[in-house]
């Protein structure tokens, strides 16, 4: 992701907007192939959360990530294993 200019920033968080929803998987750490739950996350809330790492960020291109906890506050979850 681009932090500047504003136009390859603008492209860079495009890549989020121009999604009806974002998906957040977690997997099982023993079976990798296996997954543990689904959060569905809407993409202005993603968004507001990469603009805020951008703005924080003192890389011109910066790479980050999500946490679960961000993940669940901020979604729903639409699939949980059983076991």
């Amino acid at each position: 992701m681009f932090k500047g200019p504003a136009d390859k920033r603008a492209r860079s968080l495009s890549r989020i907007t121009r999604n009806r929803k974002v998906y957040f998987a977690v997997f099982y750490k023993a079976n990798q192939t296996k997954c543990k739950v689904i959060y569905e996350l809407e993409p202005n809330v993603v968004v507001e959360e990469a603009k805020r790492k951008l703005d924080r960020s003192g890389n011109v291109i910066s790479h980050f990530g999500f946490s679960e906890d961000w993940a669940r506050r901020n979604g729903r979850v639409v699939y949980q294993d059983k076991a």
